[in-house]
């Protein structure tokens, strides 16, 4: 069920980059269609996602005491690097080719977006397919859990989380002081306070609902299902009252201000253990929801492929097309997922089940 989760953060993802390049001054940004106006959040919903996926996976494997260190680095390049080179490539030569323009400095950027550090500096974070920077944290974020695997396994969750809580809030203060909030460029806040570590708080919500399957904490019971969806909405209540309540969002865009300290450097804990609260929800449903939750998994399967094909899609069809407002919603949404669903099929799965297919021959 989580995959569901994995699909409405890729089109939150989606409908907020819609709004906000194309701009959209008549959208009607008032009870729940003010949700894609926060579809950013879907990348931090993705780390948590992340945080759970490979804290389990990790947790799980160490505790075997095999060496899984060469078979997890080579199923995460399998899974990541493909559709990455791909749709970049696509993005460089066919979207934005004045990037190749550039001599050296084009040079630069390929070899930092291959090294996957091109997310720590501001001039080459979102120069290739933007979305790609949150891939370039994900590979740093897959070396510190191989690295601190054991601790991870074995230390008192309660630990974890608060040395991984407190390291992110006190990064996140320090760039709010070299980075005062209301005074300095937005871009500069975002990118050097969604960086490692500023986010580990997310990462280790995750990987503390990895640590609570792992102890077998969150088997299915209706009274510890509705105390956990209830523990979740209040979060995330908490969280979006207070950008409300703050009025940092900018309508046309859906950007935020952050214009309080506080707000910067508290806020992504707070929506962290939430959406943390949510993913052990989805966690505990038994099943995986039958027919009726089927095209919404597939959503989640296909995921990846829509967080990466939607930002050339959308690029092009802006500059093609006279298309704004819904239509460009629309356009945008339904070619992205047919983009997904066609590279998934015909390319992602093939390098995934590669390996696989070798060990049985």
């Amino acid at each position: 069920m989580v995959d569901v989760l994995r699909g409405l953060s890729a089109l939150l993802v989606v409908f907020y980059h819609v709004i906000a390049l194309q701009g959209w001054p008549n959208y009607p940004g008032t009870g729940v269609a003010k949700l894609p106006l926060l579809g950013w959040i879907g990348v931090d919903l993705f780390f948590v996602i992340s945080g759970f996926v490979i804290g389990h996976s990790v947790i799980r494997s160490s505790l075997t005491g095999l060496p899984w260190r060469r078979i997890f680095a080579e199923h995460r390049l399998r899974r990541i690097v493909p559709l990455y080179v791909a749709t970049s490539a696509i993005y460089l030569f066919l979207v934005n080719p004045e990037l190749m323009r550039l001599g050296w400095a084009s040079v630069w950027q390929i070899a930092l977006h291959l090294g996957f550090v091109h997310n720590l500096w501001h001039e080459s974070h979102g120069t290739i397919n933007p979305p790609t920077w949150s891939l370039g944290l994900e590979m740093q974020f897959y070396v510190l859990v191989v690295l601190c695997a054991p601790w991870l396994a074995r230390a008192p969750v309660w630990k974890i989380v608060t040395v991984w809580t407190a390291i992110a809030v006190a990064w996140r203060l320090g760039v709010s002081l070299a980075l005062p909030p209301g005074q300095s460029e937005l871009i500069m806040q975002f990118i050097y306070t969604t960086q490692l570590p500023g986010v580990l708080d997310e990462f280790v919500f995750g990987i503390w609902v990895a640590r609570l399957v792992h102890a077998q904490a969150l088997q299915f019971s209706w009274i510890r299902l509705l105390c956990w969806g209830a523990g979740a909405l209040l979060l995330q209540t908490l969280a979006s009252q207070a950008l409300l309540g703050l009025e940092t969002i900018v309508p046309a865009t859906g950007e935020i201000s952050w214009c309080a300290t506080a707000l910067l450097v508290l806020w992504r804990t707070l929506l962290s253990a939430g959406f943390a609260a949510l993913v052990a929800c989805m966690v505990m449903i038994p099943g995986n929801g039958g027919s009726l939750m089927q095209p919404f998994r597939y959503l989640g399967k296909i995921s990846y492929g829509i967080y990466l094909w939607h930002m050339p899609i959308l690029s092009t069809l802006l500059l093609k097309t006279p298309w704004r407002g819904s239509k460009m919603l629309f356009a945008t949404v339904a070619c992205t997922l047919v983009m997904a669903a066609l590279s998934w099929h015909g390319f992602e799965s093939l390098w995934i089940n590669a390996r696989r297919n070798a060990v049985q021959k």
